[in-house]
């Protein structure tokens, strides 16, 4: 074999192993948003109000009235009582909680019980955060509620 043919060879196998890890990091990415997808659908109790931002749309009583009320989180709709998001992408990163809860909502993490790092899940009107399997901590009108998935 000369010279050119084996450098030739040698750029193929580097394109086609290019393409390979190409195709394995977009498989494992997908993988993951289809994980995180399957971890937050579902319906979801809400069984706690933990804490409030400060500035919320309802107050402390409001909050207790909603606890029980089911919270639903689908691809195709994200929806609580009357109010219906609509469709809804699943952007899901780890942060920090203390350092996340200030900057984003003006809250603190002290009453919420989250695990350091956190995953939070921004959906179409609002943000979960997993804290374990079947548990969510769910934002709603300036309130965060502890979840749990209702078994069907």
């Amino acid at each position: 074999m000369s010279f050119l043919a084996c450098t030739a060879l040698i750029k193929r196998c580097n394109i086609l192993l290019l393409i390979v890890v190409i195709a394995m990091s977009i498989s494992s990415s997908a993988h993951a948003s289809d994980s995180i997808e399957r971890r937050v659908t579902g319906e979801w109790r809400f069984t706690a109000a933990l804490d409030g931002a400060e500035i919320a749309s309802l107050d402390e009583r409001d909050a207790q009235q909603l606890l029980g009320q089911v919270f639903t989180i689908k691809k195709e709709q994200v929806k609580f009582g009357e109010m219906d998001c609509g469709k809804t992408e699943f952007d899901a990163h780890k942060v920090e909680p203390q350092l996340h809860l200030r900057k984003e909502f003006h809250a603190s993490s002290k009453e919420l019980g989250m695990p350091t790092p956190v995953t939070v899940v921004d959906l179409s009107c609002t943000s979960v955060f997993i804290t374990k399997p079947n548990h969510l901590v769910i934002f709603w009108q300036g309130w965060f509620f502890d979840a749990v998935r209702v078994k069907k």
